[in-house]
């Protein structure tokens, strides 16, 4: 009777940990491109330090952190310049107060673009999959298309004829 109830268990926290990850083969479901928002960033005053945030934590300048309209607070996002190829993962935990601008930016991921001097900038911002979090090229990979390989059949494919 504990045999049924066990595999049932297991099966249900298989699914339940489940995440799409990208997959390879003919019968992979194919991770669909995230959506890129390009737009003008600019970084927060450090003016700001010490204030309550829309997610309730306090704001610090010197933590990597980032105010939007556009992304769920929570979201992970991995920011590019544009033109350059600085890039910075931030997570949202503000909203902004005016529409004019896609994000902005605390100071340090301010620096770490390289924005410090120019202010406003235009970037590229886009959602970072649950798969490249923690992953040291992560920032890049999320704006790299998504890899769809297929098995086929071919020559060298196979095993050897007889």
């Amino acid at each position: 009777m504990r045999l049924p109830f066990a595999a049932l268990a297991l099966l249900l926290s298989v699914v339940a940990l489940a995440e799409d990850f990208p997959a390879l083969g003919a019968h992979s479901r194919f991770v669909e491109s995230r959506p890129v928002v390009a737009g003008r960033a600019s970084f927060y005053s450090t003016a700001f330090h010490g204030r309550r945030t829309a997610s309730g934590e306090a704001y610090q300048h010197h933590v990597i952190s980032a105010a939007s309209n556009r992304f769920p607070l929570g979201t992970v996002v991995a920011v590019r310049r544009v033109p350059s190829t600085r890039c910075v993962v931030v997570r949202i935990n503000d909203r902004m107060g005016h529409r004019k601008r896609v994000i902005d930016l605390s100071r340090e991921a301010a620096v770490a673009l390289g924005m410090i001097d120019a202010g406003v900038v235009d970037v590229e911002v886009t959602p970072l999959p649950k798969f490249l979090f923690g992953h040291e090229s992560a920032c890049m990979l999320a704006f790299q298309p998504p890899a769809h390989l297929q098995a086929a059949d071919g020559p060298g494919l196979r095993g050897p004829e007889r």
